[in-house]
């Protein structure tokens, strides 16, 4: 089943102009509907008491979702945490991705203010940020039914979607405050005793529905594979064998005779086939003859890096980068009635998501703005990498993020990504690149190989007085999109990786 993405019935500029209420804080366009539901789509123009948040006047409130969604819930979960506090009927709310990247505004707290969805990190980091929007919001609505019906603020309650006067038992839908509402010069100021209590919470820790789920069952749910825009051609690549083998000599001769090929292009890590379908592209691609120029990392053995790996672990004599301490562990281990110690390891292992990699492309005439579909586990890395593969300003590119097939970390990665940025620009026109999953497991990245070196002290009571786990893993420290604490499945021993290892993107 094919689903077009709609072109937006209104800019942004029209939106806002048209708004009803002053909208003073960033909306949240009507073309965001078009990739999650139709039904969505004729949403009336709304009033944004937060940059989270509009409120139309038939009700509907559009609460923005800005972690990834592939299956984990956080469509859902996010939006609800928002509509708590607001106070909103749950009914009435639409979830959206950003149509705007912002990391300061939508970024993850948990990640440095970074797009970032991995390690189960979405509700924590996001959790009192999002309270406070929705408190923030719920007090604007207040407040706007405050001045409207010249009564003081503190005798106005909520219930869900509706602000009561008691005293007058007088009555009002969020829809109808969104048609005066008026914007303030700034957000209310919001404390820790301003949110509700636990106690009070209708949707947290509830049996809430996921949105996401009647989406995927009508098919109304779209992916990356989804993707169809105007004059888009497909691409397919032919892969080094190794990282940073480039293509030195190509001989495409057969592969354009395949109906539909339209171009072959060299890229620095592969040949790309242009055409005008999936199947055309994918046929000429093993068609290609091509001679690849040598590169370090070309004949690695992954076993023999897991046993150097595990060597550096057990050397205590190399110090390691410090993720986590609590007391002195090594004291403690050196006065210990007993020590165990082990060594534990992890393979290089496929990330078998369901969805195949893919990406959609769409580059401008001078090189320096694009397009891009894709979905996403890492929006800013995505967004700085292809910023910086154009030589360009981030604030040129659109990214329109989808639902993913399934990411386990694979879409934290955008070899396919850059591909077809890549493509695009060589041959003018939006290119969708589709990796096969022989691709992915000949050519992607892997989750990584990891030794673990563990000692553990006891006391004379048989308690546990020490734990000292060392990691090791092939990259030099890694830090997530500028966090200053490096995540633990990127710790490595000083002097490690052995240089003759780079980190593999594919294994021979």
């Amino acid at each position: 089943m094919k689903r077009h993405l709609k072109s937006p019935a209104v800019n942004r500029r029209a939106f806002l102009e048209t708004a009803a209420g002053l909208t003073f804080a960033l909306a949240i366009a009507p073309d965001a509907f078009s990739i999650v539901d139709d039904a969505y789509a004729d949403t009336p123009a709304a009033y944004a008491p937060s940059v989270w948040l509009t409120i139309a006047p038939d009700g509907t409130i559009t609460i923005v979702a800005p972690a990834a969604e592939m299956g984990q819930g956080s469509f859902t979960s996010l939006p609800v945490i928002v509509a708590e506090e607001l106070d909103a009927d749950w009914a009435k709310v639409r979830p959206v991705f950003p149509t705007a990247w912002d990391d300061k505004t939508f970024g993850n707290p948990g990640y440095n203010y970074t797009f970032q969805t991995s390690a189960s990190a979405s509700v924590t980091g996001y959790f009192t940020s999002l309270r406070i929007a929705g408190a923030q919001a719920r007090r604007v609505l207040l407040d706007a039914v405050a001045a409207k019906w010249a009564v003081p603020v503190g005798e106005l309650a909520t219930e869900p979607s509706v602000v009561v006067h008691k005293a007058s038992s007088r009555r009002i839908g969020y829809g109808e405050i969104a048609a005066f509402a008026a914007a303030p010069a700034a957000l209310p100021k919001i404390e820790a005793t301003d949110l509700k209590p636990t106690a009070s919470f209708r949707l947290i820790g509830k049996d809430i529905a996921r949105v996401d789920i009647p989406l995927k069952v009508k098919g109304a749910a779209a992916y990356g594979m989804d993707v169809q825009v105007p004059g888009m051609v497909y691409g397919a690549v032919l892969q080094s064998p190794y990282a940073g083998g480039a293509p030195l000599e190509v001989d495409d001769s057969r592969a354009r005779k395949v109906p539909g090929v339209t171009d072959v292009v060299k890229l620095p890590e592969g040949v790309g086939v242009v055409g005008t379908t999936v199947e055309g592209t994918q046929r000429a691609k093993g068609l290609l003859k091509v001679t690849w120029g040598e590169a370090p990392g070309a004949h690695l053995d992954s076993e023999r890096v897991i046993e150097d790996l595990a060597a550096i672990g057990r050397d205590k004599s190399r110090d390691g980068v410090p993720y986590e301490n609590t007391g002195d562990a090594k004291t403690a281990l050196v006065n210990a009635k007993r020590v165990f110690r082990g060594e534990y390891r992890t393979r290089y292992v496929y990330h078998a998501q369901m969805e195949p990699m893919n990406a959609t492309a769409l580059v401008s005439a001078d090189g320096k703005s694009a397009e891009l579909w894709v979905g996403t586990q890492a929006a800013t890395s995505l967004l700085n990498g292809v910023a910086r593969l154009l030589q360009t300003e981030r604030s040129r590119l659109v990214l329109h993020q989808h639902f993913l097939g399934g990411g386990f970390g694979r879409r934290g990665n955008h070899e396919a990504v850059y591909d077809a940025v890549r493509l695009s620009k060589a041959v003018g026109k939006p290119v969708k690149l589709v990796w096969t999953r022989e691709d992915d497991i000949r050519g992607g990245k892997f989750r990584p190989a990891t030794a673990h070196y563990i000692e553990a002290g006891f006391d004379d009571n048989d308690k546990l007085i020490a734990w000292h786990h060392r990691v090791v893993a092939e990259s030099v420290v890694a830090y997530v999109s500028g966090d200053p604490k490096p995540r633990p499945d990127r710790i490595v021993m000083k002097g490690s990786p052995i240089p003759q290892y780079p980190i593999p993107n594919k294994l021979a």
